[in-house]
């Protein structure tokens, strides 16, 4: 029995690389193939363009890290989170990836078919553009660009990059549209948003990004004032959200647990107080992105992160850096503990 080649088994089975083949499929699958090609190469500018009959382009620029030529097709040297852009490449009717070197190289394909020997070799170029037009027969007649959605999708996605300045424009219904961004403070700019939209302010807001061990945490956290107001949390790794959260979002529990226990116990307020996990996540805001290079799942899906090692280190890092804070400012500290008070 003849071997299917990468593309063909992408082809042949879409749903198994992009979960499902629709609007959510593509913005999985874009997202991660800009996270693998941006932290490969260093881009620190990347343009997004979407026009009618589901033609896109995505531009890489001010490039300073070299990448692999081979890097639009799938072989055995890929990691799960490059193989996005030879997904993309083996659904798309046409694609044409252009490195931008002393002399321009191109490299055109067809339903991720090329005609030319693709090398393996890194090379060093100032910008990489990627354009292509999604296979009907995959996608569906039906399928266009929701400007809405990806415009949603994609401006969450930004804020989880904040040393990269994006463009994104929509030549859709005969209307040219550009949005661009860039969110210097990343986590901290998307928890502003979810503060203003409650009715009080918050107390104890920190941002801590910090290499530990070998992976990096990116978390920024707040509590808000009045009890009225909703918490919010959300957790992502190496980009892509984890909507059951994981190891990440314990670490961080057990850190703010930690932090509000040591008060308690330099004060001799143990007996008075009981604290809970529940009582922790009342009222809090939190967002979390880790960079791990090998994430381990529960399930057979990413939506939780099982990664126990991490854990304690984040704990620590976390229960330090509140019970500063606490030290440092009465009426947040009173504030926080009272949910905790035994009647």
């Amino acid at each position: 029995m003849k071997s299917l080649s990468w593309h063909e088994a992408v082809y042949k089975r879409p749903a198994m690389y992009l979960g499902k083949v629709n609007q959510k499929g593509f913005a999985n699958t874009l997202k991660t193939l800009i996270t693998y090609v941006s932290y490969t190469s260093e881009a620190k500018c990347i343009e997004l363009t979407f026009e009618e009959d589901n033609k896109g382009s995505i531009l890489f620029k001010n490039m300073t890290a070299p990448i692999r030529k081979d890097i639009g097709v799938m072989n055995l040297d890929n990691r799960i989170d490059s193989i996005a852009l030879a997904t993309l490449n083996a659904l798309s009717e046409t694609m044409q990836i252009k490195f931008t070197t002393a002399t321009q190289l191109t490299q055109h394909f067809r339903k991720g078919f090329s005609e030319e020997k693709i090398a393996s070799e890194r090379i060093h170029c100032t910008a990489l553009s990627i354009s292509f037009v999604l296979d009907k027969t995959i996608w569906g007649s039906n399928f266009k660009w929701n400007a809405n959605y990806l415009s949603y999708e994609l401006r969450e996605f930004c804020y989880l990059n904040p040393t990269i300045h994006f463009a994104i424009t929509e030549k859709l219904d005969d209307t040219t549209n550009t949005n661009s961004y860039h969110f210097k403070n990343g986590l901290s700019d998307r928890l502003e948003i979810e503060i203003l939209n409650g009715l009080g302010t918050c107390y104890f807001k920190h941002h801590i990004v910090e290499k530990i061990n070998d992976f990096e945490l990116d978390v920024s956290f707040a509590f808000r004032l009045y009890s009225v107001d909703q918490g919010f949390i959300r957790t992502f790794v190496n980009n892509e959200i984890t909507p059951e959260h994981g190891s990440h979002l314990e670490g961080v529990l057990n850190g703010l647990t930690y932090g509000v226990m040591q008060y308690f116990q330099a004060n001799e307020l143990v007996h008075a107080y009981r604290i809970s996990e529940k009582g922790i996540r009342e009222g809090l805001l939190c967002m979390i992105n880790i960079k791990l290079d090998a994430p381990i799942f529960s399930g057979c899906v990413k939506n939780k992160l099982a990664n126990p090692e991490i854990i304690e280190p984040i704990a620590e890092l976390l229960s330090n850096t509140l019970y500063r804070s606490i030290q440092k400012d009465d009426a947040a500290t009173q504030k926080l503990i009272e949910k905790f008070e035994i009647n």
